[in-house]
């Protein structure tokens, strides 16, 4: 894209979505807190939300509803509030602030309201679209009955009608493509960022005879292929530690040679930490969209060993910077953990030092300059 002149207009941009405080976020959940607070370093704006929790949250209060929070970026500026209104409040609250755009970071069923406003008053909208709905509720979560239609219908209108929607990677665009229709020339390719704190320099020290791999496992839709890693290893003559972050209890293979250490989720600082001494990451997921747990990885100068069905794929040349190989191809993650551990030190930190220097350009700050001219291109 174009570099923007930096006497630009203001945009007066509403964000939506899902926005946490949680020191432990999700991959969307990031994408939305990141992106606005980077927004709010140039200039004020505002995110809203619904009260999600329905029993915390009174009937009266998911209908009609207000409460402000302001919040404080990286530098300490207030120029960001979050509002969290009811149903009822949404279209008035929009009618004051007038944006030129409204810009939906998470899926949330509950923005089908902003759908009727856009219509209404012809405001632009934007949908970042992390996962293909449809297709995790059928064939990843198994959700049935009305929820699986609501959000059909809800992720139907979210693609068909926004005049942008971006997707994190190709991959994700592709699975779309078999769900639903919608205009090609609405679709932006934009990646997803990484936290300043795995970009940190760390001198790699040689560590024990033994590499130490780290895999993360959250829940079913993100379970980074841990069942695939089981039987792969259940029986391998191979020496390895391997670091299971998790926090669900977990049946492990009984395998002498190869010793599995379950550690809780961590929050950003902690894992950055964490990953000063280890060597490999895995994610061997049939589905990723994108994988900032990936990247995190690379940053920090994990080597990274990825199904090419996951969307960061893109970024590894195998055996520049890492390796990929196809997810039911399950004898090559063996025999690529073979080839890691029978290298040179010299050669893996060949390798690391390629794999963090590869996406040393996706902080929150490039990613969301990336923005920049696409919320310019739509108010022209």
């Amino acid at each position: 894209m174009k570099a923007l002149n930096r006497k630009r207009n203001k945009v007066n941009i509403v964000y939506t979505g899902r926005f946490s405080d949680s020191g432990i976020l999700s991959g969307p959940e990031l994408t939305a807190k990141s992106i606005f607070n980077q927004h709010c370093l140039k200039e004020p704006s505002v995110f809203i939300q619904y009260y999600f929790d329905g029993r915390k949250y009174s009937l009266i209060k998911k209908l009609f509803g207000r409460t402000e929070k302001p919040v404080l970026n990286e530098v300490n500026l207030n120029n960001g509030k979050v509002l969290t209104l009811g149903i009822f409040r949404i279209i008035p609250e929009l009618r004051k602030i007038k944006p030129d755009i409204i810009h939906l970071l998470t899926f949330e069923r509950f923005a089908i309201i902003f759908y009727l406003y856009s219509l209404l008053f012809r405001v632009k909208i934007i949908y970042n679209s992390h996962g293909v709905i449809q297709y995790e509720n059928k064939i990843l979560k198994k959700v049935t009955g009305i929820y699986r239609v609501k959000d059909k219908f809800c992720e139907r209108i979210f693609l068909k009608y926004s005049d942008k929607v971006i997707f994190p990677s190709v991959n994700t665009l592709n699975i779309a493509e078999k769900y639903y229709y919608f205009d090609e020339e609405s679709v932006v390719i934009l990646p997803n960022g990484i936290d300043n704190i795995f970009f940190s320099k760390k001198e790699k020290t040689e560590t024990a005879k033994r590499l130490r791999a780290v895999i993360h496992h959250k829940n079913t839709l993100n379970d980074s292929g841990i069942k695939q890693l089981f039987d792969t290893l259940a029986t391998a003559d191979i020496q390895l530690d391997i670091h299971i972050i998790t926090n669900t209890e977990l049946k492990l293979p009984e395998n002498d040679k190869i010793n599995f250490i379950i550690t809780g989720i961590m929050g950003s600082n902690e894992l950055a930490d964490f990953y000063k001494d280890k060597d490999i990451f895995l994610s061997l997921n049939s589905y990723d969209t994108f994988s900032i747990a990936t990247a995190e990885a690379m940053a920090s100068g994990l080597i990274p060993v990825i199904t090419s069905e996951t969307g960061i794929s893109r970024y590894i040349d195998n055996a520049v910077n890492g390796f990929t190989f196809d997810y039911h191809l399950k004898t090559d993650l063996l025999k690529i953990l073979n080839t890691i551990i029978g290298m040179r030190i010299e050669q893996r930190y060949d390798i690391s030092n390629a794999a963090a220097q590869s996406i040393d350009s996706l902080t929150w700050q490039n990613i969301y300059e990336m923005y920049e001219p696409l919320y310019d291109s739509m108010i022209k």
